[in-house]
């Protein structure tokens, strides 16, 4: 399955705003929906977005529903009316985005999946939390020495996975994710005090916003990042666990790989 293409016809930075332009989404979760932004580094495209999002009871139930037609791309995208892609940042001093229109698609909508009809039209979607923003910097060399890390979002029990981008040329992926009971430690690798009930609450409501972690003894590059039915030992160095550890680690497993693109984040040309 290849998922490895490019944008065509991506466009944008035009009037007053320079970061307005035609920002599409991949579509992640179920009953918990969120869109990821498709970077690209150049601008205005040249931003990490994860948003959680919510659709009426129809355009959800499509969602959650249909059939995929396009084999080798099985995700779904959303193409939104142009906006300026600063009306996202929660530290931005202007006006402040909270719904998009849009279309729907099955698969890619700049590939296969925009050759069939959409799932829904003139969607609106309502913009409930920011889960992640960054500015990606256009200039960023991407070390294949750094560690391998993700960015760790979801709710409800179904946690996801973004690759963090920093730097080019680099991959955009989306994973499910589980957290493999039994197996979280502090940072010295001694097991958590936590009771197994607490630790399933915490993995449902912790990740609201995403929370960075790094993947042992990987460095980050697409051969080696996580992919299914692969387990993992997650590093969440900047997040405390309810016993308040200073960090912790987990056994995470794979179990969909969502989205992966590296075309779209090559260097820029110059």
């Amino acid at each position: 399955m290849d998922m490895h293409h490019g944008h065509q016809t991506h466009h944008g930075g035009h009037g007053g705003d320079p970061t307005l332009g035609s920002h599409g989404m991949l579509v992640v979760g179920g009953d918990v929906i969120y869109m990821s932004h498709l970077p690209m580094f150049m601008a205005p495209h040249n931003y990490q977005v994860i948003l959680q999002v919510g659709v009426d009871d129809a355009v959800g139930s499509v969602l959650r529903s249909h059939r995929h037609a396009v084999p080798e791309e099985p995700y779904d995208t959303f193409i939104p009316d142009d906006f300026p892609m600063s009306e996202l940042d929660p530290k931005g001093t202007g006006p402040r985005r909270t719904s998009m229109t849009g279309t729907f698609f099955c698969g890619h909508f700049e590939r296969k999946g925009g050759k069939h009809p959409p799932l829904a039209e003139r969607a609106v979607v309502t913009v409930q939390s920011i889960v992640h923003f960054q500015e990606l910097d256009v200039q960023a060399e991407h070390g294949d020495d750094s560690q391998l890390s993700y960015l760790c979002f979801g709710r409800g029990g179904q946690l996801h996975l973004a690759h963090r981008i920093v730097g080019a040329p680099n991959f955009d992926q989306v994973l499910t994710v589980r957290p493999v009971p039994s197996t979280a430690t502090d940072m010295r690798g001694d097991q958590l005090p936590d009771d197994e009930a607490t630790l399933e609450k915490f993995f449902a409501e912790r990740f609201a916003s995403a929370e960075p972690v790094e993947i042992g003894e990987r460095t980050d590059n697409a051969d080696h990042r996580v992919v299914p039915p692969e387990r993992v030992r997650g590093v969440f160095f900047a997040t405390a666990p309810p016993s308040g550890f200073h960090g912790f680690a987990v056994q995470l497993e794979a179990t969909q790989e969502v989205y992966m693109e590296t075309g779209d984040l090559a260097a820029p040309q110059q």
